[in-house]
């Protein structure tokens, strides 16, 4: 970071946006993971998510109607992430976080099966503003050093919200009325979200180019300055087609959609079925809720210590992300080669599998850094959030009840391949980014050697400062990373 008018700048912004940002991302965990402590509190048998078939419990329409939130998201998170490309983006934040928490109170009036696929089809698409819109704003605000840090942050709020919903919902358990337990849970989750689209709405400001009342003017020049040093472009509402068509023939933009559905495979063992899979190591309902809540320790000081070597030092992060793969390994062994019988073994497993938001926020910030181009931003984004749900369909499927007696193996072995994979096609995207940076670099070295040689003094003076306002002027211009050749991808 720069100057100490610069390091003043910075911390504003996160008083500003990180505790808004926090709160908010862990309000859509916890509506999400209410249905996995419902699950233990009555939910299954009110609402006949289980089926028996020759002495057999299937829960086939429990991870139906888990999926069916995610099949909502994949409908809504590209055109969603186009359209906030177009209007004004708090605001439009700040309406979609009401209606999520109005959808997730209205849960307690469902009463069969379809009715819950339905109400959940809703939430998804309702939710699926908010990643793309966080990241949005995550970039807008800060530079490409700065984003993974911050990123950390807001995201590392699954593992807190994991640790106080467990805490939450063990009382909740304990309520006694009219109403079923989990359905506390719901009116809970939803009162508490549209409380806090309020909080968003009045907080927020609108971008660094109409930072509001938070910021004195010159504060207001250096975020212009700390825009453009990004050459991510500006905000921009309109849509480009060349964008569109480049986004689709842009590899890396692909390598991240794949990465982000391996590493949410892990979601369906540690967040929907969370609670079963320790009850199966023989722990009661409420214990399980209560033991979820290392999980999310886990889970934030994972993403914390990645974050914070990712800011430290330059490059690292295609390197850092198979590191960061190779605790959720281990702790799938563990769970699935381990003695049962010692249940410490398999629940420190299970454990470490909650680490994946780690590897998760890594491909976040690889994306915002080395995207740019308003369209180009949003199709990103809007791709990286469909991996995530199809990663989500998946994971709760390969949770399979009548493989307890095997320790859920199917779950384990899918997600030692998925973590795999993540951890070749970092090494492969590293290699795709850095030959690009080089043919760059020799681009350049070239065209600097053919100028030195026609122009001196003065001359080369005057060219440097026009080079300096072209690189400005370009900033602010809705161009992508391809179309940039001063720009350099972040490794």
């Amino acid at each position: 970071m720069g100057t100490a008018a610069e390091r003043k700048l910075v911390w504003k912004i996160d008083l500003i946006l990180m505790p808004v940002l926090t709160v908010a991302y862990g309000l859509q965990f916890y509506d999400k993971a209410v249905l996995g402590s419902a699950s233990v509190f009555g939910i299954i048998e009110d609402l006949h998510l289980s089926t028996k078939h020759n002495g057999v419990t299937s829960t086939q329409r429990y991870s139906t109607a888990n999926a069916a939130f995610y099949y909502g998201y994949i409908v809504g998170v590209l055109p969603i992430a186009l359209i906030l490309q177009r209007v004004p983006l708090v605001k439009t934040l700040s309406a979609f976080i009401f209606l999520w928490g109005v959808i997730c109170m209205l849960t307690v009036v469902v009463t069969s099966y379809p009715g819950l696929v339905v109400q959940r089809i809703f939430l998804g698409m309702v939710e699926s503003a908010v990643s793309p819109g966080f990241l949005a704003i995550t970039a807008l605000w800060y530079t490409k050093q700065e984003q993974t840090a911050r990123l950390g942050i807001w995201y590392s709020a699954t593992g807190i919200f994991s640790m106080f919903s467990g805490l939450i919902n063990y009382g909740l358990g304990h309520a006694s009325g009219r109403l079923a337990t989990w359905k506390y849970m719901y009116l809970f989750a939803g009162s508490w979200t549209i409380l806090w689209s309020i909080v968003v709405l009045l907080v927020i400001p609108s971008s660094p180019n109409e930072p509001g009342r938070w910021f004195t003017e010159a504060e207001k020049v250096l975020l212009k300055q700390r825009l453009a040093s990004n050459m991510t472009g500006k905000d921009q509402t309109q849509w480009k087609w060349d964008q569109i068509l480049e986004s689709i023939r842009d590899i890396k933009l692909w390598i991240f959609l794949l990465c982000a559905s391996a590493i949410y495979v892990c979601n369906g063992g540690v967040t929907a079925f969370g609670a079963r899979i320790i009850t199966s190591f023989g722990y009661s309902s409420l214990n399980a809720i209560l033991l979820q809540i290392p999980g999310g320790a886990m889970t934030c000081l994972t993403i914390w210590i990645s974050g914070w070597f990712a800011g430290r030092y330059k490059n690292i992060r295609t390197y850092l992300l198979p590191i960061t793969c190779w605790p959720i390994i281990i702790g799938a062994v563990m769970v699935w080669k381990g003695s049962w019988i010692h249940r410490a073994l398999p629940l420190w497993g299970y454990y470490l599998v909650a680490s994946f938001g780690a590897p998760y926020v890594l491909i976040l910030s690889l994306a915002t850094a080395n995207v740019a181009g308003g369209t180009k931003k949003a199709i990103c984004s809007g791709m990286i959030f469909i991996g995530y749900n199809v990663g989500n369909i998946i994971g709760g499927y390969i949770v399979l009840t009548p493989e307890a007696h095997i320790h859920y193996k199917s779950t384990w072995i899918a997600i030692i391949v998925c973590m795999c994979f993540v951890s070749v096609a970092s090494l492969v995207l590293r290699y795709i980014l850095n030959a690009e940076n080089r043919r760059r670099d020799d681009l350049l070295a070239s065209s600097a050697h053919i100028s030195s040689a026609s122009q001196k003094g003065d001359d080369e003076v005057s060219k440097g400062e026009d080079q300096d306002e072209k690189g400005d002027k370009f900033a602010f211009e809705d161009l992508t990373d391809f179309q940039q050749k001063d720009f350099r991808y972040v490794l």
